[in-house]
């Protein structure tokens, strides 16, 4: 007997095809480009998808951040696209009417935006106005999309625990499940130490995140001591 492999569904192909044809040429990893034919079939609430809105063609610190960025969802197992909506300010002006409906004005390029999945084009997307920086992006998504990535220090069991944290009856029992997975290296102890101390006064966790976060801008501050300042600012936010 001879085999025929039968041909994927047409609207599998169909859709594989959609994500496709907008990285053709598109060399950034993990980053799917959108125009306005693409845009509402992409954004469509099936899952969480944050843009950005830049010039058509970006450059410097911010985009190498963006790209780090995408990389990293693309690789990790996070239900999260990472699109561009690149606008021309030039000639036709490509794009500039997904800008304009969104009222993103190209003097304040590049603009991100987060649609949570169930939440579709017609929908309002959560506004980014934080730091344009690989984790801050990171810690945003991973907040407020509900989706685990994976940032320096975080560890994803005790990560599960922090995210009942702030809403548990029963802190204490919180702490003690924690415990029992019996980790013991450098993040593990912090992440008990963040839970102990936020037991006893609800404010821990607002009051260190300021603190950190000065320290990190401190000019005077070591490299090294401020990597490990990162790190912990990435395990405080999975308790927000």
């Amino acid at each position: 007997a001879v085999h025929v492999t039968q041909p994927p569904p047409r609207h599998t192909m169909s859709i594989v095809s959609l994500l496709l044809a907008p990285t053709l040429g598109y060399v950034d990893r993990g980053i799917l480009k959108l125009d306005n034919t693409t845009f509402d079939k992409i954004v469509d609430g099936s899952r969480a998808v944050i843009v950005r809105f830049d010039k058509e063609y970006a450059y410097g610190d911010e985009h190498d951040a963006w790209k780090d960025f995408a990389k990293k969802v693309g690789e990790s197992s996070a239900s999260l696209l990472s699109c561009d909506v690149g606008v021309s300010e030039y000639g036709d002006k490509d794009n500039a009417d997904i800008a304009e409906r969104f009222s993103i004005k190209t003097d304040d390029f590049p603009q991100y935006r987060l649609w949570l999945k169930g939440s579709g084009s017609d929908k309002s997307p959560v506004v980014y106005s934080g730091e344009k920086k690989s984790d801050a992006f990171l810690r945003f998504v991973q907040e407020k999309a509900g989706v685990w990535i994976g940032l320096p220090g975080q560890v994803k069991e005790l990560d599960a625990i922090a995210k009942k944290f702030g809403t548990a009856a029963d802190k204490t029992g919180l702490v003690a499940e924690a415990k029992a997975l019996g980790m013991s290296d450098e993040a593990a102890k912090y992440y008990l130490k963040v839970m102990d101390k936020a037991a006893a006064d609800g404010g821990f966790i607002s009051k260190e995140t300021a603190r950190l976060q000065k320290m990190i801008d401190d000019g005077s501050v070591k490299p090294a001591k401020k990597e490990q300042f990162g790190r912990r600012l990435n395990v405080l936010s999975s308790f927000a």
